[in-house]
């Protein structure tokens, strides 16, 4: 008789110890929907309760309304098997199918996330600290294949984790689903087979029950073994990677805020490809709270608008998220948040001396026309002819209507159309500061000069302004 039923317990009580997936006192969630790998993992967790010192068991049943009767005998054999264990039952049901064409996912998608939120508000209101699924090393195998055939990069290639940070565990993720099947045998612990598994409808069950088959006879019989040890590889090299990308996130980024982070672009692009890619990740992460949807063909735009060093491009990422190059950093923000908060109201300059304005800097200086400020200007310092200039000056964000006199140019011009002919994005148009007096602007801060408040021959007295991206 093989034996390896029998000793399914004791190696999760290995497998869960060197994970440390439950500590003493833990109140756990076993989600069970009926089937063999949620029967075996219930079964365990009931036999390590006392080695465990778990506070308590409950276990949660979702329906997702599918199947019609199949799913009432489902919950109903769930409910019977929680009862006769003597543990507490919750349920709970949502319309799946209608959920789905609300959002416009697929079903198996909308069912996983009507799941977790049931799981989830279930924990919150009996307080337990984690949420048990029977996920097995078969289940791990397909999904390193089916992240893979969807194209994912080194991170996606080690699938799913024993636990996670929001509480989940997977104390069978090491057992095939032969030992499970073994295990319930010698256990006597029946079970219920969901009758959907058996059809290749779906890309998970195409892969069960067509394409492992013949890895299988092709390849390898323990060709499940074969691709969980990748994905446990590939978890090792991760682990690693977030402690090395830290250190350098905290080299690169300039400053985050909800929805919202700048990195340093220059320093960026030093990078090699791999770690740019890894750092863009990071920060997509950072704005969005997960990766959820990011697969290579989101980010290979990104990757380019950085390496090839281009400005002034928008670039949309699934999720709600936009990333752009301005004034040296690389922005990534939720729509719904471009940045930190822009101040309404001008700011007044009536005096020498620093001021700041939505994030920028102003230093304001005095001086004879051949003092100690030198003569010439650039992007980030101005020099201009006091005596042009209409008191008190003023900064603040653009207008509709706003015009302006470029230096060295003829005549007025929409400050609309001078944006558009420097190619900067409508995005940034709004965060670029403008130094004003009573009647013009004086300065598009960090671009163009007045051409009306510019030194001269005739200049007696020079106002120095210099600008600085905090």
């Amino acid at each position: 008789m093989n034996p390896t039923g029998r000793v399914l317990p004791s190696l999760a009580l290995d497998y869960i110890g060197r994970q440390g997936l439950i500590a003493k006192g833990d109140h756990v969630l076993a989600a069970v929907s009926g089937g063999p790998d949620s029967v075996a993992l219930l079964g365990v967790l009931t036999g390590l309760r006392d080695i465990l010192a778990l506070e308590g068991i409950t276990v949660v049943h979702f329906d997702h309304r599918l199947r019609g009767k199949e799913s009432d005998q489902d919950r109903e054999f769930v409910r019977s098997l929680a009862h006769s264990a003597g543990l507490d039952f919750r349920c709970g049901q949502a319309d799946v199918a209608g959920f789905a064409r609300k959002k416009k996912i697929s079903v198996e998608m909308a069912a996983r996330e009507c799941r977790r939120s049931f799981f989830f508000k279930t924990a919150a209101e009996l307080g337990a600290q984690k949420i048990a699924l029977g996920h097995t090393a078969d289940d791990q195998a397909e999904e390193v294949l089916l992240r893979i055939l969807r194209g994912t990069g080194p991170a996606g290639i080690q699938a799913m984790s024993p636990a996670t940070g929001e509480g989940i565990i997977r104390p069978l993720l090491f057992a095939t689903r032969a030992v499970i099947v073994e295990y319930l045998r010698e256990s006597g612990l029946e079970y219920r087979n969901d009758s959907t598994n058996f059809s290749p409808s779906c890309q998970r069950n195409f892969l069960r029950l067509k394409v492992f088959p013949l890895l299988k006879e092709a390849f390898n019989l323990q060709i499940t073994s074969t691709i969980t040890r990748c994905a446990d590889l590939a978890r090792e090299e991760e682990s690693w990677w977030r402690s090395h990308i830290q250190g350098l996130w905290d080299d690169l980024c300039l400053g985050t805020a909800e929805g919202w982070c700048a990195i340093d672009f220059e320093g960026l692009r030093r990078l090699h490809p791999a770690l740019v890619r890894r750092i863009l990740r990071f920060g997509i992460s950072v704005v969005k709270g997960n990766l959820s949807g990011l697969g290579f063909v989101h980010l290979e735009p990104l990757m380019e608008l950085v390496c090839a060093g281009k400005r002034g491009k928008s670039i949309e990422i699934p999720g709600g998220i936009e990333a752009l190059v301005r004034e040296g950093k690389l922005l990534i923000s939720a729509k719904r948040c471009a940045g930190p908060e822009l101040p309404r109201e001008p700011l007044e300059v009536n005096a020498a001396g620093n001021y700041v304005f939505g994030g920028f800097s102003f230093e304001v200086g005095f001086g004879d026309a051949k003092g100690a400020f030198g003569p010439h200007s650039d992007s980030n310092r101005i020099l201009m002819d006091r005596r042009k200039l209409k008191w008190p000056l003023h900064v603040r964000f653009r207008r509709p209507g706003d015009r302006f006199h470029p230096l060295g140019m003829h005549g007025t011009k929409k400050l609309q159309d001078f944006f558009t002919d420097c190619r900067i994005p409508r995005q940034e148009r709004q965060a670029i500061p403008l130094l004003c007096d009573c009647e013009k602007i004086c300065w598009v801060a960090g671009m163009r000069l007045d051409d009306r408040v510019k030194v001269d021959s005739d200049t007696k007295q020079i106002v120095m302004v210099r600008f600085v991206r905090s």
